[in-house]
């Protein structure tokens, strides 16, 4: 069987929304600075961001956390610019 490629929401700090590409708890999304590699992650915490489950763009340092659906390291439902 396939991996389901889903489209999930990608919120920026500004407010303005884009598209992220998730497949179970993981996701991919192109940052802000527009790099052109894009930035992968996997779902944390349910309580939020920390050191260990937030992605930082190599590029600019903008961070990013993917946020699960309802428990730790569920699948991934969106992705936030913190």
């Amino acid at each position: 069987m396939t991996q389901e490629q889903r489209l999930i929401p990608l919120v920026l700090s500004n407010g303005a929304l884009n598209s992220a590409v998730a497949t179970g708890n993981n996701a991919s999304w192109h940052c802000s600075c527009e790099r052109i590699l894009p930035l992968i992650g996997k779902s944390g915490q349910i309580k939020g961001p920390s050191e260990n489950t937030s992605v930082e763009c190599p590029d600019c340092k903008i961070r990013y956390f993917v946020e699960p659906d309802g428990g730790d390291y569920k699948r991934a439902v969106r992705v936030v610019e913190l």
